[in-house]
């Protein structure tokens, strides 16, 4: 799918990474996605910008910049439990997962590489699949 631009009302894209900007999705699904900024003290930049959205009351991020998802939201979404995940990255070390652990509660959690997040949304995330298009298209 050829990646097109998400029309966003006042926003300046200029530092974001061209490869993690969202797809547009269906006329059909009303998602929202907006841009946020959180700031943290575990990350070198002082902050991770994110895209976000909501997909079954739980919020959907990745990174605009580096491109890591939030791999705890989607998991989340998916009606599983948190402490799933902590066996899945035990599983598989070559994730190279980033773990959020204090300060803000929405980016608390387990962020994985692009790559590694989009083989595992198919591999486990067919219930969710059309929402997710909007980061992997």
């Amino acid at each position: 799918m050829e990646r097109l631009p998400v029309i966003h009302e006042n926003c300046n894209f200029d530092t974001d990474c061209s490869r993690f900007k969202p797809f547009p999705c269906s006329s059909n699904m009303r998602l929202k996605v907006k841009r946020a900024k959180y700031s943290t003290s575990l990350d070198p930049r002082g902050y991770i910008p994110v895209y976000e959205y909501i997909i079954n009351c739980q919020p959907i991020m990745w990174d605009r910049e580096t491109g890591y998802v939030h791999f705890t939201g989607i998991w989340k979404a998916l009606g599983n439990s948190k402490s799933d995940i902590v066996k899945m990255v035990d599983s598989n070390p070559e994730l190279n997962v980033k773990k959020v652990r204090g300060g803000f509660l929405k980016i608390q959690g387990t962020w994985i590489p692009y790559d590694f997040a989009y083989v595992l949304c198919k591999r486990t995330a067919w219930n969710i699949r059309r929402e997710l298009s909007v980061i992997f298209g």
